[in-house]
């Protein structure tokens, strides 16, 4: 008997050693190596990301000092893409926590870039899911119009960006899915409306609100004045596309003056300081 217990200690010692004294299992909180990982889908437009997801990330590291802070793409094809015409790398979300992990980080908060919970969001949180195990924490946040309170604190903010007056009236344009993404679109319309900015709306290329239906509340209001911006994280050539040539052209054939704006919701200060304080919150969570 006392063979098996020397044997059951040395094994136990053995077990210790390797796995270390302050592993979760054993429910001792070890010393944290905190990271914060910035997720963005990405743009090759060098000009549109300085502004948007490059000033943000610069801003998270001068809010979190002493806290390691990098990016990943949340886009395949862009992070190869600007590899081929830059040679600048960005990892993708599973990387960027392999390498966290090989360099001894083991407390990482994600920080979504994304304005909706769609796909892209919900194929990173799987991504996630399956890396969680090699940290003692993983935290995430949620994309920037997740809640009602999300959409209160924002779209004000984007209207006081567009310098919408009296006389015009605003779409906010964005691409959309058909899909249950449509529904806080159709929650941020809401929004504007019930905070007092009823020449204010949410329009969508491919979803609802549609341009038709957006086309019919510009007639409604008589005003031959419109500003376009474009509700996308950042302005790069999409927003360019949708905005600046599409929805643009098809309002002017119809008589509309309109001023296009081409920025991003990013290129917002106070848009970069919610995401900020999303992580502040994310960091609080036990």
């Amino acid at each position: 008997m006392n063979k098996m217990k020397l044997w059951l200690t040395a094994v136990l010692l053995a077990a210790m050693s390797v796995c270390g004294s302050a592993s979760p299992a054993d429910g001792q909180v070890p010393e944290l190596r905190k990271a914060i990982l910035m997720t963005y889908y990405g743009t090759l437009d060098d000009s549109a990301r300085a502004v948007s997801s490059d000033a943000l990330t610069d801003r998270v590291r001068r809010a979190f000092p002493g806290v390691e802070v990098r990016e990943a793409f949340t886009s395949r094809a862009t992070a190869a893409a600007m590899r081929r015409q830059t040679g600048r790398v960005h990892p993708l979300v599973t990387t960027a926590l392999q390498q966290l992990e090989a360099d001894g980080y083991n407390s990482v908060i994600v920080v979504s870039g994304e304005l909706l919970q769609g796909k892209t969001t919900r194929i990173m949180e799987q991504q996630i899911d399956t890396m969680r195990y090699r940290f003692f924490e993983v935290k995430t946040t949620t994309p920037l119009l997740y809640t009602p309170d999300d959409c209160r604190k924002v779209m004000p903010l984007l209207v006081q960006a567009a310098q919408v007056d009296d006389g015009e009236q605003c779409v906010f344009v964005t691409r959309g899915k058909n899909g249950a993404d449509d529904a806080v679109l159709c929650l941020a319309d809401y929004v504007l409306q019930h905070e007092g900015y009823a020449n204010c709306h949410v329009g969508t290329a491919e979803g609802y609100p549609s341009m038709q239906d957006v086309r019919q509340l510009l007639l409604q209001s008589g005003s031959k004045r419109v500003v376009l911006m474009p509700l996308m994280m950042v302005g790069g050539g999409h927003a360019k596309r949708t905005v600046g040539k599409a929805w643009r052209e098809t309002l002017e054939a119809e008589g509309y003056s309109v001023r296009a704006l081409t920025s991003g919701v990013l290129d917002v200060p106070a848009i970069q300081q919610i995401i900020i304080d999303k992580i502040k919150e994310a960091d609080q969570q036990p």
